[in-house]
């Protein structure tokens, strides 16, 4: 039986602190795979396919992200 009114929370992968998910960005792996490094990309529909990256809205968060990501995309890699 489903709530009603729920909200799903997601983590920010750079604060590591729960949001609603509708407060966070999500970032997902572009779909043009024959780059091997390409970063992710932004998904603001949050409906494409695969795991992504969640980064709230706090100003250090999205500005430590881009630098987390190569951390980020080794572990992926594995």
């Amino acid at each position: 039986m489903a709530n009603k009114g729920h909200s799903p929370e997601r983590m920010c992968v750079v604060c590591r602190k729960r949001f609603p998910k509708a407060e966070l960005t999500r970032y997902v792996r572009p779909e043009d795979l024959s780059v091997p490094d390409a970063s992710p990309v932004p998904d603001p529909a949050m409906n494409r396919p695969g795991r992504g990256y969640y980064v709230c809205g706090q100003a250090r968060c999205r500005e430590r992200f881009p630098k987390m990501l190569l951390g980020l995309m080794k572990k992926r890699a594995r």
